[in-house]
């Protein structure tokens, strides 16, 4: 598999992909990847996978391949880091499919940043609305960003190591530059409405009717740490769910009731 011409004055990078039973769509993201970076190597840590994701890297050229089912998400990701060699590093996860231009795109900022991170379109198999302007914090998923920092960082998490990231580049005065490019497409993955790597469960109205217990707990340590959320904001989570699902009940049925009284 051939890879991102460059010219002689152009630098290559290091991509880092998370895997875990990720053949699904993992051939598409390669491809992606490999027509639109100029890669140095592709390290890909695994936890373990038991389907083809193996098999369809063995087809590429310049990939690492590590199997480390021991580590969680955020030290897969450090693993990662530690295996890179070049002063920028792009971290695309295996679920992600980038379109024609996505490094072009980034590149333009990457002299007057620390990372560069894009934005996504997510394709859902049900309508599901998501908010990417709502959170401080930043995303992986598809970005590019400095690799020094990072290898110093604590990332002994089962996730939210990109909220890390972005908490101590903020620390330490780093720019994080957040495109609104749409330069990419995320497929996740949900398998009879529960999403397969946090365990939520959606149901297509939109809403999340379900967070494991762990997940939020982990989550609110997270949030509280490395994040400037603001109590408020908690409070808002806890109390605006209920208010919005009680109108959208009320007004659902509101002048169905009615006729059935003959009311009106």
């Amino acid at each position: 598999m051939s890879f991102f011409v460059l010219s002689a004055t152009d630098e290559r990078i290091d991509v880092i992909i998370r895997t875990k039973n990720s053949a699904r769509l993992l051939k598409e993201c390669l491809k992606s990847i490999c027509a639109e970076i100029p890669v140095r190597r592709i390290i890909i840590v695994d936890a373990g996978s038991t389907d083809q994701t193996k098999e369809i890297v063995s087809t590429y050229d310049n990939i690492e391949f590590h199997v480390r089912p021991d580590l969680n998400l955020g030290q897969a990701t450090q693993f990662g880091f530690s295996k890179a060699q070049t002063e920028w590093v792009a971290v695309i996860d295996s679920d992600i499919v980038l379109r024609k231009g996505w490094f072009n795109d980034m590149k333009e900022y990457m002299d007057d940043a620390d990372a560069v991170e894009g934005s996504t379109i997510d394709h859902y198999s049900f309508n599901v609305q998501i908010d990417t302007t709502a959170f401080t914090y930043g995303r992986f998923g598809h970005i590019m960003l400095k690799r020094e920092p990072v290898l110093s960082m604590d990332m002994d998490v089962p996730f939210g190591e990109d909220m890390i990231t972005k908490f101590n580049f903020d620390k330490q005065g780093k720019k994080w530059k957040k495109l609104s490019n749409f330069l990419a497409d995320h497929y996740t993955k949900i398998e009879s409405a529960k999403h397969s790597r946090t365990g939520l469960i959606f149901r297509p109205e939109p809403h999340i009717i379900h967070i494991p217990k762990n997940v939020q707990i982990e989550k609110g340590h997270i949030v509280r740490e490395y994040t400037d959320f603001k109590k408020r904001q908690v409070i808002r989570q806890i109390l605006l769910p209920p208010i919005y699902e009680a109108y959208w009940a009320f007004k659902k049925n509101f002048w169905f009731t009615l006729a059935y009284f003959r009311l009106i």
